[in-house]
């Protein structure tokens, strides 16, 4: 990852200082100031920010716009399908209470109550046709009674008309009917069911008799568009947006059929496609809960539009209700709100570069032209011009730049002058001092020839001496290795030493756990006594019980005799094998005393290898300082003949330097004389800066 980024600094460089040298070389281009420029330059960045601003909050604006269409389909389908379910359940509750009134009619023109009727009165009382026909005329509700023979409810009276529009008496109710099964049960039953290619919100109650068993039923139904039918119409009159709507598809009785819709209402509308062939509401009828997308075309030579759908299942009626919209619709508002913001940034962009314009000639173009002024003046010699700082800001620490440049002229100036004339007196006394100088020279040169033998004398003793310490650190080395030796090996034995005395104390634990072992042995033999001793009695007692029971039982004392000596050989053994454990602990204890002396044994034959490993080490260490010492001497002894010759070299270097110091005084005279012309010049060129306001001064 470095190695990427090293890799893209070079080019990102490459790129900024090619867009630098574009600006500048434009910049160049434009006669105007600063100000401008600077105004220029500020305008276009606002206005790129602008517009950039602009497309981001369109495109914000578009998609939360988006998202609360889609919330608000959401919320008017799931208001719908509350609308919807609550009608079915309130439709229901009618059927039920109808159901009653009807049961009540019955009830009526018996004599008893219907659960005291026997199943013949009962029947006979259910056949009666005048109830049936009576209530339709008061409700306007179907209502049929059906009587049971066998496994079957046959229609004995209603107001359903059949395909031929003949009251549907003597008819069956259908096995396939989800109220049959709830009605042999002796369960009422309320729901959507299809009677004669129609739904029907129906409830269905059934009769028994007086021995619980049903006899017959009553239904009473509600036709399911008719009982539906304001609300279906509250729905179609809902508008979303341009060209939204609602609608209603049914997805049980007869699957595609579209129940209400403002176009398509009791058409099949599985097959049909958008402009790219995609069946949306094939998709619709399968997923039943969810949102699709899809395309449509208005009209011929138009250009598809994007819809969405939010559609949700409605249980028991089996429909599904949706919700449809454009979702172009929302990207209006967007649109308009950018393009109102590029208008007002158009329209502000001269007001924001007046301004900038304005205040830059105020607070740069003034103050740079101040700054030009000071700079001539310093160009031209003048020190003396005042400099005022008025901000602090960039252009005022320019001022202060200025200020510190005429101040530093100012001191500079000011010493070259001093310095010139004390320069032309320096001269004259390095004349003066040369001379003696060359006479010094002499007498050095013959002071240095005489110690420059003695050092010779010198470095040939140091030579000596540094061979013989040398021999001295060889002998130091072999020394300290001997003892290295020595301590290694001592080291070693007081390891093994170690290793024996930690074997001893495993010996010594497992002979201590090896006695324990042999107590648990006796006790294991105390309690075998114990069942010997319970045996020989329970033998007793069985000898004793054998010969009271007669000649049936000296088979039985032969056995508890044969018991009787078992337990006396048990005993016998046992004590035989008691002694032999006592032999063993005693052996085991004399093994510990004599492992406990040699483990004393051992511990002071480890403390003594310590003691002589101590003494060797400390050995050694002199060993170390010795060999360090003959190492410290045998170098310095090096470095004192190396000195030695080094001096001697540096007296013969001394002795031809000498020899040139004459000609190099010579020299320096020269120099002299040419320092005092220069000094003279330097004096005159000086007098050209102003360094005050009086002339007087100046001189």
């Amino acid at each position: 990852m470095h190695k990427f980024i090293n890799m893209q600094q070079p080019a990102e460089a490459e790129a900024l200082d090619t867009t630098e040298k574009f600006l500048t070389s434009w910049l160049h281009k434009l006669q105007i100031g600063v100000a401008m420029k600077l105004g220029l330059m500020l305008v276009s960045c606002i206005a790129v920010l602008l517009i950039g601003a602009s497309f981001l909050l369109s495109s914000y604006l578009a998609t939360q716009l988006q998202s609360n269409a889609l919330e608000v389909l959401r919320s008017n389908t799931r208001i719908f399908h509350n609308n919807i379910t609550t009608e079915y359940k309130r439709v229901l509750r009618d059927a039920e209470r109808y159901s009653n009134v009807y049961i009540n009619n019955y009830q009526n023109m018996s004599p008893a109550p219907l659960r005291s009727l026997d199943e013949k009165s009962l029947k006979a009382l259910l056949s009666d046709t005048s109830i049936n026909a009576h209530f339709t005329e008061l409700t306007s509700v179907f209502a049929s009674t059906l009587v049971r023979e066998g496994d079957q409810f046959v229609r004995v009276s209603s107001t359903l008309q059949g395909k031929e529009g003949k009251i549907a008496t003597s008819t069956v109710l259908s096995h396939d009917s989800p109220a049959y099964a709830a009605l042999l049960k002796n369960k009422p039953f309320s729901g959507v069911v299809v009677i004669y290619g129609k739904q029907f919100i129906s409830h269905y109650e059934p009769i028994a008799d007086k021995f619980g068993q049903v006899v017959g039923a009553v239904a009473i139904g509600f036709d399911v568009k008719l009982a539906l039918q304001p609300v279906i119409k509250e729905l179609l009159a809902v508008h979303i947006g341009e060209g939204g709507y609602a609608y209603v598809l049914d997805a049980g009785f007869s699957p595609g059929m579209m129940v209400a819709h403002p176009t398509l209402v009791n058409q099949h509308v599985e097959n049909l496609t958008d402009a790219h062939g995609y069946k949306r509401y094939s998709d619709i009828l399968a997923l039943k809960n969810g949102t699709i997308y899809y395309e449509t075309v208005s009209g011929y030579g138009a250009a598809p539009r994007k819809r969405v759908a939010v559609f949700e299942y409605i249980d028991g009626i089996n429909w599904i209700i949706a919700t449809t919209s454009y979702v172009d619709d929302v990207a209006r508002s967007s649109n308009l709100v950018r393009n109102s913001l590029l208008l007002f940034s158009l329209l502000l962009m001269p007001v924001i570069l007046l301004l900038i314009a304005g205040t830059s000639r105020i607070l740069i173009s003034k103050r740079l032209k101040n700054v030009l002024k000071i700079s001539q003046s310093i160009a031209q010699g003048d020190l003396t011009v005042d400099v005022h700082i008025d901000h602090k800001d960039e252009i005022g620490e320019l001022l202060g730049a200025n200020e510190k440049m005429r101040a530093s002229l100012h001191a500079l100036v000011g010493g070259v002058v001093s310095h010139a004339q004390h320069v032309h007196e320096a001269a004259l006394k390095i004349t003066e001092a040369v001379d003696g100088q060359a006479s010094t020279s002499v007498q050095t040169s013959s002071s240095v020839a005489e110690i420059t033998s003695t050092m010779e004398e010198l470095s040939a003793s140091s030579t000596q001496i540094a061979e013989h310490s040398r021999a001295v650190v060889d002998i130091a080395n072999v020394t300290l290795d001997d003892c290295n030796k020595g301590s290694d090996s001592m080291g070693e034995l007081l390891t093994r030493m170690s290793d024996i005395d930690s074997d001893n104390q495993q010996s010594m634990r497992e002979i201590m756990m090896l006695g324990n072992k042999s107590k648990e042995i006796s006790r294991v033999m105390v309690i075998i006594n114990n069942v010997a001793d319970q045996t020989k009695l329970i033998a007793f007692n069985a000898a004793l019980e054998a010969s009271s029971a007669g000649e049936s039982g000296k088979r039985f004392s032969v056995v508890a005799a044969e018991i009787r000596r078992l337990a006396d050989s048990v005993t016998e053994s046992t004590f035989e094998i008691e002694n032999k454990i006592s032999e063993i602990q005693n052996s085991i204890n004399r093994l510990v005393l004599n492992a406990e002396k040699g483990s004393s044994s051992i511990k002071a034959g480890t403390k003594a290898c310590k003691v002589s490993a101590d003494r060797l080490h400390d050995l050694v260490a002199t060993a170390e300082q010795t060999s360090t010492a003959a190492m410290q001497i045998s170098l310095s002894t090096q470095q004192q003949k190396t000195a030695s010759n080094q001096v001697v070299m540096a007296l013969r270097e001394i002795v031809v330097a000498s020899n040139y110091t004459s000609q190099s005084i010579k020299d320096i005279l020269s120099i002299s004389q040419d320092m005092t012309q220069l000094s003279e010049e330097l004096n005159q060129a000086s007098q050209s800066f102003k360094l005050t306001d009086r002339p007087d001064d100046q001189a």
